[in-house]
This record gives structure tokens, C-alpha cells and sequence, in this order.
């Protein structure tokens, strides 16, 4: 079906694709509106690594930006994320657990990791992304070895707390515009369905206008 067909096949039978739009809105919209509340916590990560010299300060920094990389999926993996269910005691599991967390290197190439949890609690979102932030360094420190002739490690350490957790107000805006743009998907669908299966002149009974 080409677009002008389909743009009048949607003019004759408006009404199907109204009731349809409709329908498919109000049901999601809802939908939405039943779903439990979702708070967000974020905390920050810096890592670092201490050099004696402006040489090995330069090359402290890019060992620590690299570093980054690789800490961002230990962060939300099964190692990590099985402490801090223990430490709270969480009735999750580890993959349960890190659909809740995001990690991200933000400024991009730097030495820094902001951590962000969404959960349907304030309070625990804020303490799964403390315990989550403590538990990581207590497990990065365990596996670095030193960088150099310096004999330091990479350190990581929060620079900016967990606060509690506040509403998600994007989530229900990005669902009800999901809502929206899966009602018209299914009223062109509904459309499409009548005119093939419609005779050629064929329309909703309404008067035209």
C-alpha cells in the first residue's frame, strides 16, 4: 500500500482508526498509571592512581582512564552484584540486580563512573547504590596489582554520595510516548486489516463531513 492510499484509507475509515488509537491509549496509559513508582539514586566513582613524579603522573592518569573500561561491566556483574545482595540482605537475584543499576563514563575518557540504580523504594535505591559503590572498591582493590616501578595501585573511592532516591518523572513520559506510538501503529494496522478486506468504496458508517 502506498502512502497516499494508505492516507486515504485512513480518511475512510476514520473511524475504526479512532476507536482503535483510543482504545490502545487508554488501555496503556493505565497501564502506566498502576505501575508502582520508580526512584533513582546515583553515586560517583573516582579512579586514580598516585604517581611521585610529573612523568608517572601523566602515565598514572591514562592507566587509571583505561581502568575505567574495564571496571564499568565488573560493576554490574555477578561477583559484585551477588555481595551486595548479601550485604542487604535483597530478595533478588543477581541479574535481577543489575537490570536496576546503569554505569556510565561520564565525561567520556575520564577517570570518572557515575552509578545510577532505579528502584521501587527511595530508601533502597540509595543503600543499593552505596553498598554497591563500597562492595566495588573492596573487590577492585583485591585484584589490582601494583602499576609500576612505584609500587602503587589504581584506588577507587566515592567522591559524591548516594542521596535517597528521588521519583523517575522521564520513565512515565517515555511509556506514554511509547503508549502513543504503539496506538497509532495498531490503528493503521486496524486500517489496513478493513481495507483489504473491505470492497472498493466501502467506509465506516458516519457521514462523511
Amino acid at each position: 500500500m502506498t502512502l497516499r492510499k494508505f492516507v486515504r484509507s485512513v480518511r475512510q475509515f476514520r473511524l475504526t482508526f479512532l476507536i482503535v488509537a483510543a482504545a490502545v491509549f487508554v488501555v496503556g496509559i493505565t497501564s502506566i498509571l498502576l505501575l508502582p513508582g520508580r526512584y533513582v539514586s546515583s553515586t560517583r566513582l573516582l579512579v586514580s592512581v598516585e604517581g611521585s613524579t610529573t612523568a608517572s603522573a601523566y602515565q598514572n592518569d591514562s592507566v587509571a582512564t583505561r581502568r575505567v573500561a574495564s571496571y564499568l561491566p565488573l560493576l554490574t556483574s555477578g561477583v559484585v552484584t551477588q555481595r551486595v545482595i548479601d550485604k542487604l540482605a535483597l530478595p533478588l537475584s543477581p541479574s535481577e540486580l543489575a537490570d536496576e543499576i546503569s554505569v556510565a563514563n561520564v565525561p567520556p575518557k575520564t577517570s570518572l563512573i557515575d552509578i545510577q540504580v532505579i528502584d521501587a523504594s527511595p530508601d533502597r535505591a540509595k543503600r543499593i547504590a552505596d553498598t554497591l559503590a563500597n562492595e566495588f572498591i573492596t573487590y577492585a582493590a583485591s585484584i589490582e596489582t601494583p602499576t609500576g616501578e612505584d609500587s602503587h595501585k589504581v584506588e577507587v573511592k566515592v567522591v559524591t554520595p548516594a542521596a535517597e532516591g528521588r521519583e523517575n518523572r522521564m520513565l512515565p513520559v517515555l511509556l506514554g510516548v511509547l503508549a502513543g506510538m504503539v496506538a497509532l501503529l495498531l490503528a493503521s494496522v486496524a486500517v489496513w486489516v478493513r481495507a483489504a478486506r473491505e470492497p472498493a468504496g466501502s467506509s465506516d458508517p458516519v457521514t462523511t463531513d
